[in-house]
């Protein structure tokens, strides 16, 4: 296989929103791109992620292949190119490497190792969810960071006019209101509320360099999935909620 980036943000800033919570994952490469699917060593959050051949400047793949990476190497070397630079992906002559080269005024070149990883195959829970909100991904980042000053949880709540992001703690109350006509897109069926570890979401949103928007679908004491959608790359999350004790 042999794939070529002219923009390497997106890459990069997907695998650094992933493998934060990812240690290793087998990245699926076909003939229609590349795809990962994962969960995080304590079950708490699945990533899915795909990359359309058409997000890359070439692509070539004559078959299908599940490649072994470790995700926070790999997030280390792509950290090097910078935003000029173009990111060439390949296997190696071998077969038991990534090869990484990127290129500008130098020519740089990585051999990740590929490793052995499960084969099984997770699946995303379909859940039906009250309320779907998509707004610019600054507001959420904002909000979780509000939040983080009091607590190391937060509260995602809507009703029919508002989307709120809270959080309570010792230090004090934190509450974000995102209005239905400042929402892109705004269709909640039934008031819903959940809470979520904030150290989770703070890596999530690192996905936003990806994105113009992001679609929050939320329900009462049920996973959040967060949608980062740009053209050619689809990026979301499904984060496990805290129950709240009585």
């Amino acid at each position: 296989m042999r794939a070529t980036l002219a923009d390497p943000k997106i890459l990069k800033s997907s695998i650094d929103a992933i493998s934060n919570m990812i240690d290793e994952a087998g990245v699926i490469v076909s003939q229609e791109g590349m795809a990962l699917r994962a969960m995080d060593p304590a079950h708490v959050a699945l990533v899915d992620f795909k990359m359309e051949k058409e997000a890359f400047e070439e692509y070539e793949v004559n078959e299908m292949l599940t490649l072994g990476i470790d995700l926070d190497r790999l997030n280390t070397i792509l950290k090097r190119a910078g935003s000029s630079d173009r990111i060439e992906l390949a296997t190696s002559e071998d077969g038991g490497a990534l090869r990484i080269t990127i290129r500008n005024s130098a020519t740089r070149r990585f051999d990740l190792p590929l490793i052995d990883v499960g084969e099984e195959e997770l699946r995303v829970p379909q859940l039906e969810f009250p309320a779907k909100v998509e707004i610019d991904p600054k507001i959420l980042s904002e909000g979780i960071k509000d939040a983080e000053i009091v607590s190391d949880h937060v509260t995602l709540r809507c009703d029919s006019e508002y989307l709120y992001i809270s959080a309570r703690g010792d230090l004090g109350n934190v509450e974000v209101k995102v209005s239905k006509e400042q929402a892109l897109s705004f269709e909640v069926t039934e008031p819903c509320k959940s809470m979520f570890s904030i150290e989770y979401l703070k890596d999530m949103i690192k996905a936003g360099d990806i994105a113009s928007t992001v679609r929050i679908n939320l329900g009462n004491d049920i996973p959040v999935k967060l949608d980062f959608l740009a053209p050619g790359v689809a990026l979301s999350f499904l984060l496990a909620p805290r129950i709240e004790s009585e």
